[in-house]
């Protein structure tokens, strides 16, 4: 959906981009735009508040400027006025992840409360709601986050990464599952489950935006990634087979799943949690892994579970088999997807030739 006109990612919302050199600029190489306020063309301008926000969400999946996004989501909140809706509340919040503020999230709270809602469904968008604030606010407490100073240690003796107590931990961990449980309740498979499908990806892209966004501690990302892998696992037989998530829609939600269960056993690995319990943890992911041979990614990502497995193992001779099949997965990879950069650069990493 084509927002309006301008440069490059923004085009679909600016119209134009105040240059710091002082003139309009319609130039997709100019280098002295973008810090300018962002201007909102007349035609997005009169869309109602829902338009507004599934623009700025349309920006964020398509990596668009962050400022454009940030007065999209603020347009459509001034529309949305003093609206009672859970739509409004969710807009609230999904401004406030974005941009991390807590102040926004916290509005959509309240929000949520006032409805005072009857129903399953709705309760259960309260409840996601309600948790992804509390998880988000836990992501945002500094404490949470890896010590620069510790990383560029030599001291190889004392992981304070690992070893890191994470705040307020008790309560994060409520909150996870009351966002699993709220996910349980969004299913419903006779239906095809459409709000359960937007709450997966929305959730599961949420966490990898917290991710990113912060060097959250291992013992962080472990416990966060490890309520990911339970939304995962408690619908993955619907996932395996409805016929809505057969369809891309379902392919990028396998995807998002899959990458999920990686971040956890790389954390779960640093962590150095036992590797019988990573093995046990991973075995529906690996398991349906091994079954598309000729799927490049399921293959890349096979490998890449295997590997992290290798440094899991202290016997040896598992940590050997896990390698050599992590290489023959990589390579497999490599033939269905030779222009894969990632599995290029895993490959050469292990000494493998590009034939």
């Amino acid at each position: 959906m084509k927002h309006a006109q301008s440069s490059s990612a923004p085009k679909r919302a600016r119209t134009s981009k105040e240059c710091n050199a002082g003139h309009d600029c319609t130039d997709d190489n100019c280098s002295c735009c973008g810090d300018g306020p962002v201007q909102l063309d007349d035609q997005v301008l009169s869309q109602p508040a829902n338009v507004l926000l599934s623009m700025a969400l349309e920006e964020i999946d398509s990596t668009g400027d962050r400022a454009v996004v940030i007065k999209l989501f603020e347009t459509a909140i001034e529309k949305y006025g003093d609206e009672k809706s859970m739509e409004h509340a969710w807009a609230l919040l999904r401004f406030g992840e974005y941009a991390e503020y807590m102040e926004y999230a916290e509005k959509a709270v309240l929000l949520a409360r006032e409805l005072n809602v009857a129903g399953d469904l709705e309760k259960a968008q309260c409840e996601l709601l309600e948790a992804r604030a509390q998880v988000l606010s836990f992501c945002l407490e500094q404490s949470n986050w890896r010590d620069p100073a510790a990383d560029d240690s030599d001291n190889d003796d004392v992981d304070e990464d690992v070893s890191k107590p994470i705040a307020g931990e008790q309560k994060l961990v409520e909150s996870l599952a009351q966002l699993v449980a709220a996910h349980n309740s969004l299913f419903d498979e006779r239906s095809a489950a459409p709000s359960f499908i937007d709450a997966y990806r929305g959730t599961l892209t949420f966490l990898f935006a917290r991710r990113e966004a912060h060097a959250l501690t291992s013992r962080m990302l472990l416990v966060l990634f490890d309520a990911a892998v339970s939304i995962v696992y408690a619908h993955e037989g619907w996932l395996a087979t409805s016929s809505s998530a057969s369809s891309d829609n379902g392919d990028d939600m396998r995807k998002i799943a899959h990458q999920a269960a990686l971040v956890w056993a790389m954390a779960a690995a640093e962590c150095l949690v036992d590797a019988e319990v990573v093995e046990a943890r991973l075995e529906p992911i690996v398991k349906y892994l091994s079954s598309q041979p000729n799927d490049a990614e399921c293959c890349k990502l096979y490998a890449q579970l295997l590997l992290v497995l290798c440094g899991c193992y202290e016997d040896e001779e598992k940590a050997m088999n896990a390698y050599e099949l992590a290489s023959s997965k990589l390579a497999q990879a490599h033939k269905l997807s030779p222009d894969d950069l990632e599995i290029k650069s895993q490959l050469a990493d292990m000494g493998q030739p590009l034939n």
